[in-house]
Order: C-alpha cells, then structure tokens, then sequence
C-alpha cells in the first residue's frame, strides 16, 4: 500500500539491497498508489478484492462441478479428470479390485 511499496520508494534508485516494488517478492491483486494513499483509493481497493474474492468463490463452487464424477457399487464417490481429452486418473484405471468397486459414471446413466 502506498508509493514505497509500489516502487521501492527513494531508496531503490541507488542500492543493490533494496527491491523496487513488492510485486517483485510476492503477488499483488491491487496497487494503491499515493503516500499516504487517499481514502477514496482504499475504499476502492477494498471494494476491487471484495469482488475479486467473491469471483474467486463462485469459480471453485461452480468449476467442481464440470469435473466427471462416479460412483462405484460400494457406493465410493470419485471426482476424476476429463474422459474427453483421454487423461484418466491412473489410480482408478489399473488398481485391481472385485468388480464391486467398478467406477459407475453418472455421465452413463443420463442424470
């Protein structure tokens, strides 16, 4: 938050111990420029990860579900990688088991 942390501040144009900006260590989601930065650009930082986390959420409620899940007989519940691109999950493929634990695709049954 602010200029120094942005740009290294005064302190990076002449030294080799300093970084310039902090982006360079460690991921940033949103620059607040300034020193000190206005408090009209943090409650609009606030609001760009409030949005950006609530995205981040609805991705991962929503995108699980696009994966193929299976069942097997014993009712063991499975979430495997995409059957159309041919990346099966080895595991479940060459594990010998009875033919009780046979993946049973949901795909399959048209549900």
């Amino acid at each position: 938050m602010g200029a120094c942390t942005i740009t290294g501040g005064m302190f990076s144009t002449d030294s080799y111990s300093t970084v310039r900006g902090v982006d360079k260590l460690i991921p940033v989601d949103v620059y607040l420029p300034g020193c000190p930065p206005k408090p009209e650009a943090v409650i609009d930082a606030i609001t760009k990860l409030r949005k950006k986390v609530s995205r981040e959420i609805y991705e991962d409620r929503f995108g699980s579900q696009q994966k193929n899940r299976c069942f097997t007989t014993t009712h063991k519940f499975y979430v495997g990688r995409s059957t159309h691109t041919g990346n099966y999950d080895q595991g479940l493929l060459y594990q010998s088991r009875s033919t009780s634990e046979i993946p049973l695709f949901l795909a399959d049954l048209n549900l």
